[in-house]
């Protein structure tokens, strides 16, 4: 008797806990830009349905690359249609056809490089 009482105890324990589980929102990636800041108007100098979202630039001294859309571009690479033909510190500058369309980054860029910890 105690043993079935104990067994109908845990499945209706399990059933509430996956009720629960699934009621709960899906987990973002919180190293993602926040997207209800980046601004429509953006998009819409891209004439593309999906927004083209800056998450990070590097500038160095021999290259140059940038995170668009999380996919990782060079100069001439191609995106959503569009070619990027600058990337500076802050900024990417895209062409398609005549049009310009330059995507900075929502955050200010860092001013100056971490110190060695060496």
């Amino acid at each position: 008797m105690y043993r079935n009482v104990a067994t109908l105890f845990m499945i209706a324990l399990l059933l509430c806990s996956l009720s629960a589980a699934a009621e709960r929102p899906p987990v973002t990636d919180p190293t993602e830009p926040p997207h209800r800041m980046a601004t429509p108007a953006a998009w819409s100098n891209a004439g593309t349905s999906v927004p083209l979202l800056l998450y990070s630039t590097r500038v160095a001294d021999s290259s140059r690359s940038a995170v668009i859309n999380s996919q990782a571009v060079v100069i001439g690479s191609r995106i959503e249609g569009a070619v990027v033909t600058a990337i500076e510190q802050g900024h990417v500058t895209l062409a398609r056809g005549s049009e310009s369309i330059v995507l900075r980054l929502l955050l200010p860029p860092v001013k100056r490089p971490a110190k060695d910890a060496g």
